[in-house]
């Protein structure tokens, strides 16, 4: 966590000076690259690196690991593919081709992360990702700064999140190096294949959980820049990215440090209620300032910061903030669905989730346009912040639900053996 930290105190101190160099238009079209990098991401190990922590040996974790790697050549390749043979079909434009190549290697080095994470938080690797998320922060953010004075434009964020993201997974390739003679016959077909059966549930459940929530992301893209600009998407997009720091700062480590222990304490038989409750108090307590600021100050400290072109995001953040706080307090403990084998429950919510945001932001823009001879603009808010707003509501409420249902499960569960 500390290590994590330190890789976004790094990106915070640049934020103010990118902020200043690159538009909201831009920030916007990197929001839809990274959105649509995960998005490929997801679908090319077919979640089955989620399986590395929880495999009960560690030949079948590494047997995993060469299955989901084999399993993201096989996606890369087809996605590369259907997308120049999309590009051929239309008016030739070099800058589509040059974004398909750098989408596909985006993809490819996020797959490398994501298996070299989990293998690591199996084998309590914690510094060495540590180490992976400082690289990355620190060679990323000074080549977008780099970009930047060369003003190379949206370009320069994209093509340095890239060449930034790459620098920082050696260590990841090197473990995977040194693993595999130590593992050698892990590299058994027939051995993969059982797994693949035994894990079955990542690809046909927890895999279209998580594709829901990047389609979604990315529809959700579609629409503010549709019926807004890429400038409000630009805005809401780094309002957004400033919210979910406190995650990355905190949330993700002890995420996956919670995933290590719950399935521990699940394969013993033990009571899983003492550890959820006590990373939900530290989840609550490190959210509380920082959130809080950004409820009552957002668009005064996003204009101070960040420079007046930014107000506009530090708004969306006051709106959002409610929202975004609960959710930096549930994503860590979500792992609890896979240990407690309830990916369906939790698609669920997913589901209610995805309905909420589609109809907020796909049909409540049509429905304002009606609604704008009620002068509801006079207030001071755009139809834009009200959708906000009420959007803020309905996922706070979501997610409040989530952090009841986990308490009570992880209650009831093993609950003599705490």
């Amino acid at each position: 966590m500390t290590g994590t930290a330190i890789a976004q105190l790094i990106a915070y101190l640049i934020y103010p000076i990118l902020t200043r160099i690159y538009s909201t238009a831009d920030m916007g079209e990197l929001g839809v690259y990274t959105r649509l990098v995960a998005f490929i991401a997801a679908i090319a190990t077919a979640r089955y690196e989620a399986t590395l922590p929880v495999a009960k040996q560690d030949n079948h974790a590494f047997s995993l690991y060469r299955l989901s790697f084999r399993i993201s050549l096989i996606v890369l390749t087809a996605v590369f593919m259907i997308g120049m043979t999309y590009y051929l079909l239309r008016p030739y434009n070099f800058s589509n081709y040059i974004f398909l190549l750098i989408s596909v290697l985006s993809a490819y080095v996020s797959v490398w992360i994501n298996l070299g994470t989990n293998w690591s938080v199996r084998k309590k690797l914690f510094r060495q990702i540590s180490v992976q998320r400082m690289i990355n922060s620190v060679s990323v953010n000074a080549l977008r700064l780099i970009f930047g004075v060369l003003n190379w434009g949206a370009f320069g964020l994209i093509f340095g999140t890239l060449l930034g993201s790459f620098l920082s997974i050696f260590a990841f390739v090197k473990t995977f190096l040194s693993n595999k003679k130590s593992y050698a016959s892990t590299a058994d077909l027939k051995r993969m294949r059982v797994l693949a059966k035994n894990y079955k549930s990542y690809p046909t459940v927890y895999l279209p959980h998580v594709l829901l929530d990047l389609s979604v992301d990315l529809a959700l893209a579609a629409c503010i820049v549709e019926f807004y600009g890429k400038g409000t998407f630009g805005s809401y997009s780094y309002a957004y990215l400033m919210l979910k720091l406190p995650l990355s700062l905190f949330g993700q480590s002890l995420g996956q440090v919670f995933f290590n222990k719950s399935s521990e304490l699940a394969n013993q038989q033990k009571s899983l209620y003492p550890l959820t409750m006590k990373t939900l108090r530290t989840l609550f307590f490190l959210s509380i300032v920082p959130f809080t600021l950004l409820f009552f100050f957002g668009s005064d400290l996003f204009g101070v910061v960040f420079g007046e072109r930014w107000i506009e995001a530090g708004r969306i953040a006051e709106i959002l903030a409610p929202a975004l706080m609960l959710n930096f307090i549930v994503s860590p403990i979500s792992s609890l669905s896979l240990v407690l084998s309830k990916q369906k429950l939790m698609f669920g919510f997913g589901l209610t989730v995805a309905f909420f945001q589609l109809f907020d932001f796909g049909v409540l823009p049509v429905l304002m346009k009606v609604l704008d001879k009620f002068h509801f603009t006079d207030t001071g808010f755009s139809s834009f912040h009200w959708i906000l707003g009420f959007n803020s509501v309905l996922l706070s409420a979501v997610y409040l639900i989530i952090i009841v249902l986990f308490l009570r499960l992880t209650k009831r569960l093993y609950a003599d053996n705490v």
